[in-house]
């Protein structure tokens, strides 16, 4: 008793859909980074943004009043 093989044929996954999920992956994945980079940047901001607060809220506080 012989057990014989026969070979399978494969479908390429080469064509036009494997590109596009690469592209839709690869966009989200810039984003994700961009996103992570200028996320580094808001706690300065909004300490900038507090001390600028904190500041006009003083000096109206000692200009004269009408």
């Amino acid at each position: 008793m012989s057990i014989q093989s026969q070979p399978v044929q494969l479908i390429t996954t080469t064509g036009d859909d494997e590109r596009l999920v690469k592209r839709c992956a690869l966009g989200f994945f810039r984003f994700v980074r961009e996103v992570a980079a200028h996320a580094e940047e808001v706690p300065n901001a909004v300490m900038q943004a507090a001390s600028d607060i904190r500041n006009a809220w003083e000096e109206s506080n000692s200009s004269p009043k009408p």
